[in-house]
């Protein structure tokens, strides 16, 4: 028997048991850019963009960045409301309800209704992505008008794979 043919039984002998731990583990998420617009800039080169572009394209990101920090900013306002008071609900209560006196309410000795149950509408972390997302699709969109139709499409296709790979990055984190 040659030689490496010996060797080949001990190499699998040592490669099997950690093959199950390679293949569980998952490829390095890719770098996130902060906006689509910085996604774009950083693909300048390849997408032959003007230094007037650029110049466009740079305006326009830093005011997407100003308008995400105020909505970040009015989002950390609203869910730091006084004490005491649920998140996004004004101190004092709706005005409806038992002690309000009004329909259903309990001064006219009838039966209570039930308050309805809260609206389990979209968490605060999800209502601030989603409005985040937004100012990131008006400001793109907003920019586009600078960029000249055969560019365009590159322009886009490069923007929504940023899209893409921060929604499958919302969804990993997610799963955690």
């Amino acid at each position: 028997m040659p030689p490496s043919a010996r060797f080949l039984p001990l190499l699998a002998g040592l490669l099997l048991p950690v093959l199950p731990s390679l293949a569980a583990d998952p490829a390095p998420a890719p770098v996130l850019h902060r906006s689509s617009l910085a996604a774009v800039l950083a693909q300048r080169g390849a997408l032959q963009l003007t230094p007037d572009q650029v110049k466009l394209l740079e305006q326009a990101d830093a005011k997407l960045a100003r308008d995400q920090d105020a909505a970040r900013a009015a989002r950390a306002r609203a869910e730091d409301g006084p004490p005491g008071s649920p998140p996004g609900r004004p101190p004092g209560g709706s005005g409806v309800g038992p002690a309000s006196g009004g329909p259903g309410g309990g001064t006219a000795g009838g039966k209570g209704r039930p308050i309805p149950p809260r609206n389990a509408g979209p968490s605060p972390g999800s209502q601030l992505e989603q409005e985040l997302d937004a100012l990131d699709t008006q400001a793109f969109l907003k920019a586009m008008e600078g960029v000249p139709e055969p560019q365009r499409e590159k322009v886009t296709e490069v923007a929504s794979r940023h899209r893409e790979l921060v929604f499958e990055q919302r969804e990993r984190d997610k799963s955690r």
